[in-house]
């Protein structure tokens, strides 16, 4: 038999990849980093409109605030009124009563005046 040879030669491994594959692995994770992109965008997208709309809903709601409170007002200057004339009113029944009670008291003094002037008279006569 032969004599083995005594050199060692060298090869390399084989890591499972081929240089193809790293660039085929390089596009796939820029593709899937632009996919990740789209996805943001459109999910910022989303938000924005779901902002905007809630911007219109506030703005919607303070209008409608605005008038609520104008109209408060409006009813608050209507129950102002009514109240002084309320007062009035009172004031001027009051005002009744207290004549009511005048025209009383004037029948009654007239008639007591009646009285003295027919005695005052009857002792003139006598």
């Amino acid at each position: 038999m032969a004599k083995p040879d005594k050199t060692t030669i060298k090869i390399r491994a084989y890591g499972g990849k081929a240089a193809g594959d790293d660039a085929q692995n390089n596009l796939s994770e820029e593709q899937n980093n632009a996919l990740e992109l789209v996805k943001k965008t459109a999910q910022l997208q989303e938000e924005k409109n779901r902002s905007l709309e809630h911007l219109k809903a506030i703005e919607l709601l303070q209008e409608s605030l605005r008038q609520e409170q104008a109209r408060t007002a409006e009813m608050a200057k209507m129950v102002a009124g009514l109240e002084a004339q309320l007062k009035e009113l009172a004031a001027q029944e009051t005002n009744v009563k207290k004549m009511a009670e005048l025209e009383a008291k004037i029948k009654e003094l007239t008639e007591v005046l009646g009285k003295i002037s027919g005695i005052a008279a009857a002792g003139k006569v006598d």
